[in-house]
């Protein structure tokens, strides 16, 4: 199965290296020919986009090509600066995503930890990563496609718990949106 990452930025590029040291074919876009090919290539998008409302800006013009595709959603709607959400209690991003891309089969995953976990070293401070997803078979799936990477993952039920996920991240940072230690 082919992973394709979106973006360019240090958690695309440390996605993409975590996914191909375990032994999985990767495209990290644009390095693979731009979003398109990335998209159509691949069974499994990630993208690395800045919040919820930037990936669906961005995967818009590719709606069609990611019906059936796992897409695993990494965004967290954070304010500014990391220290509260844009988004009040009752909505979860995942579950915004899902509305954007309705053929997409949509995972959580990697909202509950910042984006220094994945600096390339294996933390053993770092929570397990809680995945989520109404579609039981993408999530088994993508657990398969991360069996051998470095983290702990857990089941962490439907794209009705994003919300509670993507606020656990912000359980280790302090007011002024620095990681606490």
């Amino acid at each position: 199965m082919t992973i394709g990452v979106l973006g360019t930025g240090g958690i695309a590029t440390s996605l993409a290296t975590m996914f191909a040291t375990a032994g999985h074919e990767v495209l990290l876009g644009p390095d693979a020919g731009g979003p398109e090919e990335v998209v159509e290539r691949s069974s499994v998008i990630v993208p690395a986009f800045l919040g919820v409302q930037g990936a669906v800006q961005q995967l818009g013009p590719w709606r069609a090509g990611l019906r059936g595709k796992i897409l695993v959603d990494i965004t967290n709607p954070f304010t500014g600066g990391h220290g509260d959400f844009v988004s009040p209690w009752a909505v979860g991003g995942t579950e915004d995503l899902a509305a954007a891309f309705p053929g997409a089969r949509l995972v959580g995953a990697f909202k509950n930890v910042w984006w220094e976990a994945f600096d390339g070293t294996p933390d053993p401070t770092a929570p397990a990563i809680q995945v989520i997803a109404d579609d039981p078979e993408a999530k088994r799936t993508f657990l398969r496609l991360c069996a051998a990477t470095p983290f702990t993952y857990t089941d962490a039920g439907g794209l009705d718990q994003a919300r509670r996920v993507e606020r656990m991240a912000l359980s280790g940072v302090s007011r002024s949106g620095v990681r606490a230690a």
